[in-house]
């Protein structure tokens, strides 16, 4: 389910244009928020008669608090780190370790599928995204021989990848957040979004800023490549975008008490749990971060993915007649759901793992392999979620909103 001028991310395309939304983003991996039809769509017609009021939730509650809100995540982190003192050297610390793995496997990797499922699903929709159904996939697929034969690349690919994390993370929550605040007609006004926008952006400015100014924060090592230091900047630029994220936050906390003083409603409780995990994960210190990072690509971002494209994928089929969006959690255990995730793991499996394996049969380097995959998989995947997600559809609108 991400939004600069060239989002990279979301589910819901990233938090660039203010006009649309955008999760899933990468979310999706982008938040572009639904046009202001949006908000009304669910209390206006050509008849005058209301329509159903949209289902608070995009799957289920348990599951949405759990996999989308960041539940699961302040979960499993805090047994690691505080019950375990965050060491991986006994057998309980190794089960969550291999935990986390399966996290990655089940999630992560999948979540990149879900984007893939999406884009060539359906002929209209390759040729209506053709800019990143051939041509970006064939970018990244040429950068993915470069590196192969070029082992050097690698590393500098993996620099790049840490690098966007940030605006992909933090623009598909900014799109969840919104999407939970259509579904219960929580209203914002344009200066609201833009405050909070703001701050995911701040937020995606202050990870990448101090990846760049302290070495100890760049790193030596992903995926076993040998990363650059892109640095050092002046500490004042990464000390400028801690101060945004504090402005940023105050004013936005002063907006949500305004709104409640004039309305009456809160802020949907799920949003505030996205924004909170999305500034939270970038700015901790580093001892929490070490340990906290094992487990927010799979159960932070990689589980809101798949759960609102397991939403999208049974709604546009079309649910059952007579059944609610409120009951969509039943279709859970139906055969064409167990297709549909089952696809997703097995051809996750065989794009990050059984794709190297073949490449290292054709002499290159596994190690290599694996990281200029999984590094240029990535790629496409950001720049096609800013594409793809974005509200002003009105059928994916609808879908979505429902």
């Amino acid at each position: 389910m991400d939004d600069t001028d060239n989002s990279t991310n979301t589910i819901l395309a990233p938090h660039s244009e203010m006009d649309e939304v955008s999760a899933p983003s990468h979310a999706l991996d982008a938040p572009h928020e639904p046009a202001e039809e949006a908000q009304t769509c669910s209390t206006e017609t050509n008849n005058h008669v209301d329509q159903p009021k949209p289902y608070e939730w995009i799957l289920h509650p348990t599951l949405d608090l759990l996999f989308v809100c960041g539940g699961l995540l302040w979960i499993v982190f805090p047994i690691h780190f505080f019950l375990l003192g965050g060491k991986n050297d006994s057998p309980f610390a190794q089960w969550m370790v291999v935990t986390a793995a399966l996290g990655t496997v089940m999630l992560s990797q999948t979540h990149i599928v879900a984007t893939l499922v999406r884009l060539y699903n359906d002929r209209e929709t390759r040729e209506k995204f053709s800019l990143y159904s051939y041509w970006a996939a064939i970018a990244c697929a040429t950068l993915a021989l470069a590196g192969c034969i070029h082992p050097a690349l690698a590393g500098i690919y993996c620099r790049i990848y840490l690098l966007i994390v940030s605006q992909h993370f933090t623009a598909q929550a900014y799109g969840f957040a919104l999407l939970y605040c259509f579904k219960r007609g929580y209203r914002m006004s344009a200066f609201d979004k833009g405050v909070l926008s703001s701050l995911m952006r701040s937020t995606m400015m202050f990870a990448i800023l101090r990846q760049c100014t302290y070495k100890e924060w760049s790193g030596d090592k992903f995926l076993g490549q040998t990363l650059p230091f892109w640095g050092p900047l002046p500490t004042w630029l990464e000390q400028v975008a801690a101060l945004c994220i504090v402005v940023s936050a105050v004013v936005f906390t002063a907006c949500l008490v305004r709104n409640f003083v004039s309305t009456k409603k809160l802020f949907p409780l799920p949003s505030l749990l996205l924004v909170l995990t999305a500034v939270i994960i970038f700015v901790l210190g580093p001892k929490i971060t070490g340990v906290l990072w094992i487990y927010v690509p799979a159960f932070f971002h990689g589980s809101q993915y798949v759960i609102a494209t397991t939403a999208y994928h049974l709604k546009e089929r079309g649910l059952p007649e007579g059944l609610p969006p409120n009951q969509i959690a039943s279709l859970l255990q139906t055969e064409e759901t167990y297709r549909y995730l089952g696809f997703l793991l097995i051809a996750g499996l065989a794009l990050f793992m059984g794709l190297p394996q073949m490449l290292a049969q054709f002499g290159f380097n596994l190690t290599t392999a694996t990281a200029v995959i999984f590094t240029t998989a990535q790629f496409h995947h950001v720049l096609t979620d800013a594409a793809i997600w974005k509200m002003k559809d009105p059928k994916l609108r609808n879908l979505l909103v429902s």
